[in-house]
């Protein structure tokens, strides 16, 4: 509502007619500049006041929790009712409906012979979604379908076509391949799906691919050649390629040469599109999601700058559209999942739960991620925080906060993350000496938290299971990180935290996902080590109601 100026019955102010008049005038201008003034002051106080980072000495924090990942509802990160989520299919073709539907492997981790449905999530802004349950099922352990894997869902004119692997490792021991092409159309508008038995193919040996090791089909619609390529995830002359089949009406099909070579490792769950000047190819390989750009499809094939979009907490990205944005699709894994022990410091589980970011295309065509502009509208403004020193000195200045550790750091708590999602920001600007700063979950102490920290020394982002006071002394392969360029030595973040899910975006550039399960309803901060590091505009969000 807009406020209107009282005014007077005349409409203007009425002075006396005498010699003082010019005074009287000025003297009310001089009032009113002065009140203005005043009023400005404590406008800006109030604001000031409203943002300003509060010390509490006397903060309560608690090591105790009711947190339990067997009774946990996520929202940013979406699993089943049951089970987790494995590989993710971006629904394809359906780009002007407002919603993405996103198919992925379903993992009940039950024991049982047959595994891997496909099962769906539907959502219009990857805050809510809605889950739909199963799509194709499995089928029998003497069948091609014992077990699903990878592949793609593409809607062509009013029939949908799953495109997707069939996997009995039975066979092996059978002398036949273990693993088949299969296909499934829906002409219901996705209430069922009707398996195509007599179309099944599978990878032939005598041209050098390995008839037990393919996967992932993706389907593909050429407009340059006005024809529809399946590519599949393949193993030729002993190293990974993506294989290439076209075909005119998506039931017989003819091997080409494959559209890639890197002459390394398999390259899983490919996914291709033409975004601009370049064509780009998504794929996985060695627990971390990456791609290749091209101007032409007939390559070359470059590999970017930066060679994954994050590290192994997240695997298996394929891209979807939803309302002309690009987003990036994966799954973050459990940790000690199969065992039900679900420790900080057991192996990093196959499948978890949906993780979704926006894909960006910079200047120079390269790709890079970033928060999706709707979950952060998802979140409401800055809530009130305050802070307890731990070690070392804090200087607090608006809501920036200066802090200076010695060897074994310092830092302040912010107390007890809040229930539900929440999505922290900052800029942090590391000192020329500082050997780390970062931000510690789980624990009042150094002594009891986890940290993911921006690490100079070795130019990481890097998160471990091990305690904050011992960071300096793990082995490399106990951690997960990304490299950071430490020349600037300034790195603006988004920390979007859903229970034990922690995602780290870095510059608007890249990510760090990670699950740490000591972080829900514990105490959570920041610390400097070997110097001083100022967190800029350190602010926490909740979601809106």
């Amino acid at each position: 509502m807009t406020r209107q100026p009282a005014r007077s019955n005349s409409g203007r102010l009425a002075y006396k007619k005498n010699g003082n008049s010019g005074g009287c005038a000025m003297f009310m201008k001089k009032c009113m500049i002065v009140f203005c003034t005043a009023l400005l002051m404590m406008l800006q106080c109030c604001i000031a006041g409203a943002s300003e980072l509060k010390e509490d000495p006397d903060m309560l924090l608690t090591n105790e929790r009711t947190w339990d990942i067997r009774k946990a509802q996520y929202t940013i990160f979406a699993k089943p009712p049951v089970g987790w989520v494995g590989d993710v299919m971006p629904m394809v073709g359906d780009e002007e409906s407002g919603e993405l539907r996103l198919f992925y492997l379903q993992d009940w981790r039950d024991g049982a012979p047959t595994y891997h449905p496909f099962h769906s999530f539907t959502t219009s802004d990857f805050v809510h979604y809605t889950y739909n349950g199963e799509d194709i099922p499995v089928t029998a352990t003497n069948h091609y379908d014992m077990a699903l894997g990878t592949g793609s869902v593409t809607k062509v004119g009013d029939t949908y076509h799953a495109f997707y692997t069939g996997n009995n490792p039975h066979f092996f021991n059978q002398g036949k391949p273990r693993e088949y092409i299969r296909h499934a159309v829906s002409t219901d508008g996705l209430q069922t799906f009707t398996k195509m038995e007599a179309e099944t193919f599978t990878m032939d040996q005598a041209d050098g691919y390995n008839r037990h090791d393919f996967r992932d089909p993706f389907l593909f619609w050429n407009e340059e050649g006005q024809e529809w390529w399946l590519l599949i995830t393949a193993v030729k002359d002993n190293r990974g390629v993506v294989a290439r089949y076209r075909s005119q009406d998506l039931t017989t099909w003819e091997k080409m040469d494959p559209l890639c070579d890197i002459r390394g490792g398999i390259m899983e769950c490919p996914d291709l599109f033409k975004w601009g000047d370049y064509w780009y190819l998504v794929y996985s390989t060695d627990w971390t999601t990456r791609y290749l750009r091209a101007e032409s499809l007939d390559g070359p094939w470059v590999h970017p700058p930066m060679t994954a979009f994050d590290s192994h907490g997240f695997y298996a990205a394929k891209t979807g559209v939803l309302n002309g944005k690009r987003y990036l699709c994966g799954w973050i894994g459990t940790r000690g999942g199969y065992s039900g022990e679900f420790k900080d410091t057991s192996e990093w589980d196959w499948a978890g739960n949906l993780a979704v970011f926006e894909l960006v295309q910079d200047e120079e065509g390269w790709l890079k991620i970033k928060l999706p502009d709707t979950i952060r509208a998802a979140f409401g403004e800055a809530v009130p925080m305050t802070y307890k020193i731990i070690d070392g000195t804090a200087e607090v200045q608006g809501d920036d906060i200066t802090i200076t550790g010695d060897k074994n750091g310092g830092g302040v708590t912010f107390g007890n993350l809040p229930d539900g999602p929440v999505l922290i920001s900052t800029t942090v600007v590391i000192s020329g000496d500082a050997r780390a700063a970062g931000f510690f979950f789980g624990g009042d102490s150094f002594m009891k938290a986890l940290a993911v920290e921006l690490n100079m020394k070795h130019e990481q982002i890097r998160y471990d299971s091990s305690l904050v006071a011992r960071m300096r002394y793990v082995a490399e392969a106990s951690y997960i990180s990304r490299d950071i360029n430490t020349k600037e030595r300034t790195y603006q973040l988004d920390i979007l935290i859903d229970n034990d899910i922690a995602v780290f975006f870095l510059d608007g550039r890249e990510a760090l996902s990670t699950r740490i399960y000591k972080m829900p309803q514990m105490p959570w901060g920041v610390y400097v080590a070997d110097g001083a590091a100022v967190f800029q505009n350190i602010t926490m969000h909740l979601l809106k109601e």
